[in-house]
């Protein structure tokens, strides 16, 4: 086959499996039915998570030079500020970030363009056939109708999904009653353009009447998303958009201030649903095509890519060989379980809001920062936390680890930085330096060269043979995240610890590799 993949849908789910299937040399397809980007402020917020995933791939410095941290969450009830939530510049590794949705877009395709791949435009999927050894698909282009067999087909085509439906796959859930409008607007007003407010109206009952939602957007300090539940009368005799913003949004603001400038508006309703597989043999589901749910909190955008950032590694290891296709059936494992407790936190917080509950906003704000999503429960974590060792279990993101010191190189360095190459990562800590030296040969020959190995050792104290990469832990973060050891971790490709123990081949550790590697040795 001249194709391993096609991808349907080039949004921001698509091209970061595209950006991550190029980085890995596997053959795509990227096909998107419209003939260019569309320039509104679709999703807006950045994850600390996807932060993280940005800047494992190197592209952190482009994506803050087009974005804006949040820097406090205020609920005002009639005027008055009843909860306000402060974000801590430095209590995660990276805050939580405005950018728009088309600069997301052009940061994954411009790094895309970088590596020479691109998006096929004003390509439409018309229809696809599963075969025995993959997929036909079929779809019309510019230059016409074209057919081409790939290995496999991935639909990131959103929440109307011609793959889901083709599959037969369900879509479970409901639409809530409320209708939503949502304006890309200029809004003259005294408040700090770093914090979200969420204002609230209510009745002489104390009943919910109207709530409105304003969040920055980056490049002008006016530039706001204003986002409200409509009322019925104008969802049946609607105004202009300028003008239905400007009578449902005013009275929840403040004195004096002005909504002006309309750039894009959007009426639409909320659903929250979600499919019953992610793979269904050759073909696969990811973003909105797998999971849609209300927009609180700015998990849709954030959860889909992590989607793609979960399968393009598995897709890349089996197509080249490298593991069993089972691998691919973790990806429904571990992110359909994510996207359940999205669709349930999102649909909670919406009938929360909608009754007036009072939810836990320091909660909230750790929930949305993605950081504590893990796959405990996967058959790719193994092994344990050895005892009196602390920091990421099997199943949980990699700790944040920063001022390591490379001999001969006097700049402080981040753990992270060493994760760029996208392979697994053997990371050893604490001593018994000649066990993990061993480990690091034998996982070699199991992973050929798609493997690192780092020993994190103390500054003055043994150090490892030259057959290791050595870092010096100058600050002692290493041992303050994981302990005194002697440990090692097995760290995937997408950032997620495998397996950890101590520095030696056992069990668990093989338990692991039968899963991810042809070429484990007897």
């Amino acid at each position: 086959m001249a194709i391993d993949v096609v991808i349907v849908g080039a949004g921001p789910v698509g091209l970061m499996l595209a950006n991550q299937l190029q980085r890995r040399g596997v053959r795509y397809r990227l096909l998107e039915s419209r003939s260019g980007r569309e320039y509104w402020c679709k999703a807006l917020g950045v994850s600390p998570r996807t932060l993280e995933i940005f800047d494992q791939m190197g592209l952190l410095p482009e994506a803050l030079a087009h974005g804006l941290f949040f820097t406090a969450l205020n609920t005002v009830v009639a005027g008055k500020t009843v909860a306000r939530v402060e974000i801590s510049p430095d209590q995660y590794p990276y805050g939580p970030m405005a950018m728009g949705q088309f600069d997301t877009e052009e940061l994954l395709e411009r790094d895309l363009r970088r590596r020479g791949g691109a998006i096929e435009w004003s390509s439409q999927v018309l229809a696809f056939q599963r075969t025995v050894s993959g997929v036909e698909v079929e779809w019309s282009s510019p230059s016409g109708v074209q057919k081409e067999l790939c290995r496999y087909l991935v639909g990131c085509d959103g929440a109307h999904s011609l793959v889901r439906k083709t599959l037969g796959l369900s879509f479970e859930g409901e639409k809530f009653e409320q209708h939503f409008f949502l304006g890309d607007v200029e809004l003259e007003w005294d408040r700090s353009h770093t914090e979200v407010h969420k204002l609230i109206q209510l009745n002489q009952e104390g009943k919910l009447t109207n709530l409105v939602v304003v969040v920055p957007i980056p490049g002008n300090p006016r530039r706001y998303r204003l986002s409200t539940a409509l009322p019925q009368e104008l969802v049946d005799n609607p105004l202009e958009p300028l003008e239905m913003l400007r009578q449902v949004c005013q009275p929840l603001l403040p004195e004096g201030a002005r909504i002006d400038h309309l750039r894009w508006a959007s009426h639409y309703s909320i659903s929250h649903r979600l499919t019953n597989q992610y793979r269904e043999g050759h073909c696969f589901l990811a973003g909105d095509a797998a999971h849609i749910h209300p927009p609180i909190g700015g998990l849709g955008m954030n959860t889909g890519l992590q989607d793609a950032y979960n399968l393009a590694w598995k897709l890349a290891a089996v197509i080249r060989g490298e593991a069993m296709d089972s691998l691919l059936d973790t990806y429904h494992e571990e992110r359909h379980p994510v996207g359940q407790q999205v669709v349930e936190l999102t649909a909670t917080r919406m009938k929360d809001a909608s009754a007036q509950k009072v939810r836990d906003e320091h909660e909230e704000e750790r929930a949305n920062t993605q950081f504590f999503v893990h796959y405990r429960e996967s058959k790719l974590a193994t092994g344990c936390l050895p005892d009196g060792d602390r920091g990421a279990a099997p199943g949980e993101r990699l700790d944040y680890v920063q001022g390591l010191r490379r001999p001969h190189l006097s700049a402080s360095l981040r753990l992270i930085e060493f994760q760029r190459a996208g392979d697994f990562l053997l990371i050893g800590y604490g001593g018994d330096w000649d066990r993990l030296a061993k480990l690091a040969e034998e996982l070699r020959s199991a992973f050929g060269s798609g493997i690192d190995c780092l020993a994190i050792a103390e500054v003055g104290g043994p150090q490892p043979s030259e057959a290791l990469l050595c870092l010096h832990d100058a600050e002692g973060q290493a041992r303050q995240a994981w302990g005194d050891g002697p440990g090692a971790i097995l760290v995937r490709p997408d950032g997620y610890v495998g397996w950890r123990g101590r520095p030696v081949r056992d069990a668990e550790l093989d338990r692991f590799l039968v899963q991810v590697s042809i070429g484990l040795m007897a």
